[in-house]
């Protein structure tokens, strides 16, 4: 007879979602998770009733919603409107509570790499240069053969600054970003806050780079969704478990 470890049992159990209530707090990130991932970051396709769906939601848990995502603030809020919802962004450089007003910083990445960058997409067609506040992500969906010099430009601006970024795997998609900013971080600073304060945390996502997110959420507790494996990779089917979450709650307190 085989005995399973308590760790493989633990992420087995992980693998269903949780039937939602007021002691949960939901974290959400963006693609691949609520909507599908597109050939470009500008290509995606919202659902036309995502964002009623999450205003929804967030009066179902009491406010107790957030958005977790590497896409850039203004995005969020333009793409999601009008829900007006926490929002991490940037991986957890970025939080912006509901309620408050949208800010734009200023880029804080050299720009010197601005023309180095521009040469790599004109010497290989078919990638995309992301540009953000706090960090550049460098798509290669289209051209998967430049992985290796896309990975291999980043390793060398990396180099050239005082240690601060580091590269970060995504899918078809590397990331330079600050290394003092991750979405665990972020998750945890917002637990801290109210309505989030005192709940178990939910959180779901698809990628690499939300690992130190459900690492976060499993040292206070919660709950890890990764989407492959309690979702089938489908983020339709994480928007249907939100709604169905949504009615079954309605139709038991009617």
């Amino acid at each position: 007879m085989v005995t399973q470890s308590p760790s493989k049992r633990s992420s087995e159990a992980r693998a269903f979602p949780p039937r939602l209530t007021l002691r949960h707090a939901l974290f959400l990130d963006f693609d691949g998770t609520l909507i599908d991932i597109a050939e470009s970051p500008s290509a995606i396709t919202v659902p036309r009733d995502l964002p009623a769906l999450l205003m929804r939601l967030q009066i179902f848990l009491g406010g107790a919603v957030a958005i977790v995502s590497g896409r850039p603030l203004s995005d969020l809020v333009s793409y999601l409107a009008p829900a007006d919802l926490d929002i991490i962004a940037e991986h957890g450089a970025v939080v912006k509570r509901r309620g408050t007003p949208v800010y734009q910083p200023q880029a804080v990445w050299p720009e010197s790499w601005q023309a180095r960058l521009a040469q790599f997409t004109a010497n290989h067609p078919h990638t995309e240069v992301e540009r953000k506040v706090y960090s550049i992500t460098l798509h290669y969906r289209r051209a998967p053969e430049a992985e290796h010099d896309a990975f291999n430009l980043l390793t060398v601006l990396s180099g050239e600054t005082s240690g601060g970024f580091e590269i970060l795997p995504a899918k078809m998609a590397f990331e330079l970003k600050l290394m003092t900013m991750s979405k665990g971080k972020a998750i945890t600073a917002l637990m801290s806050e109210e309505p989030f304060r005192r709940r178990v945390p939910v959180f779901a996502g698809d990628d690499f780079t939300d690992e130190d997110g459900f690492a976060a959420v499993a040292a206070m507790g919660g709950v890890e969704l990764r989407v492959d494996e309690a979702f089938g990779g489908e983020p339709r089917n994480v928007r249907a478990w939100l709604a169905r979450e949504i009615k079954t709650q309605g139709d038991a307190a009617a």
